[in-house]
């Protein structure tokens, strides 16, 4: 007859098994949950600094003066080709001065830059005057199309002050087109481009401006603990920071 008895190495080797995987298990386990506690304690900081970015880039488009509210809590989600350049959503910010309209402040772009996409940012007051421009985004050539950068140039600031009277505003053109805005040595294009995109914007801004503040607000509501600190010191922080700038 044959031995039928269990292999004692056998049962070692199946409860080694058993052990390594319980370890791997537990092992697995912690990991996975010291990923969701590090998320869950970073994610209010990171989106804090998501929103200290987007604020960021409103004042320096916006006249510090001229409004009181934080634009990140009152805001609205449009899909328009003619006022974004894209026909996903986007936001539009809405700036007050005691709770009356001031200016709305929105991203559009242009895909046809030299080298593709340029992202703006722009703020058109409820006059339709524009009151600052900002390049977001682009791959322009370094030493020639990326005199659109506010760091390299201050062509970007030739916006301010001006308004656009129709979607074939004359003056809304490149020097070289007829228009009043410089073009570059050596990068007519990447101007041309932006001056194009922008005159549609704004002009599309400025008829939509009272549509665009009548709309309900889709931002958050700031918390108490906000308004009376958090963004809105962060927003006094960035008008002083802001203002230090202009007047070095």
């Amino acid at each position: 007859m044959s031995d039928t008895s269990p292999n004692p190495n056998n049962r070692v080797t199946l409860l080694t098994t058993r052990k390594n995987a319980l370890l791997l298990t537990a092992f697995a386990a912690v990991c996975t949950l010291f990923v969701a506690l590090t998320h869950l304690l970073t994610k209010p900081v990171i989106e804090h600094q998501k929103q200290q970015n987007v604020l960021n880039k409103l004042t320096q488009v916006l006249d510090q003066s001229k409004f009181d509210n934080n634009p990140l809590f009152n805001c609205t989600e449009i899909t328009d080709f003619e006022l974004t350049g894209h026909s996903s959503p986007v936001t539009v910010y809405r700036a007050t001065l005691d709770s009356a309209p001031y200016a709305v402040v929105f991203q559009t772009q242009t895909n046809n830059g030299y080298n593709g996409k340029i992202t703006m940012m722009v703020a058109v007051d409820k006059n339709g005057i524009v009151q600052g421009v900002r390049t977001l985004e682009h791959q322009e050539t370094p030493g020639l199309g990326d005199k659109i950068e506010l760091a390299k140039s201050n062509w970007i600031l030739e916006f301010a002050g001006k308004a656009v009277e129709s979607d074939a505003d004359p003056k809304w053109y490149i020097k070289k087109d007829g228009g009043q805005f410089d073009q570059f040595t050596g990068a007519t294009i990447t101007p041309r481009a932006m001056v194009n995109q922008l005159r549609g914007s704004i002009y599309r801004a400025t008829q939509s401006f009272d549509a665009l503040f009548s709309a309900p607000n889709q931002c958050e509501v700031a918390p108490e603990s906000q308004t009376t600190g958090g963004l809105s010191s962060d927003l006094e922080l960035e008008q002083k920071s802001n203002k230090e700038v202009d007047n070095e």
